[in-house]
């Protein structure tokens, strides 16, 4: 190999590995960008979610109270020795 080969090869794998480097940087964006949609996505349906069950409690709070009680005696029934 002579020298200009050498230099011509040592700067072409630099190019590379900074167009490596930019590639796994937008990657890391990209999926940052993507989690982070999916973790708003998440979020907006848990919150739905208890807003649903908050407003049923509030609707029907004596089914919640007659469902515990049942739920606790079928629990305390089949602890029972």
């Amino acid at each position: 190999m002579t020298k200009d080969t050498i230099t011509s090869t040592r700067e072409t794998l630099i190019k590379d590995t900074d167009h490596l480097k930019q590639d796994a940087g937008q990657i890391v964006e990209d999926v940052k960008k993507h989690a982070s949609a999916h973790v708003n996505a998440v979020k907006d349906k848990v919150n739905d979610t208890f807003d649903l069950a908050r407003n049923c409690v509030k609707d029907h709070p004596l089914k919640l109270v007659a469902g515990a009680l049942l739920i606790g005696f079928f629990i305390g029934s089949f602890r029972r020795k």
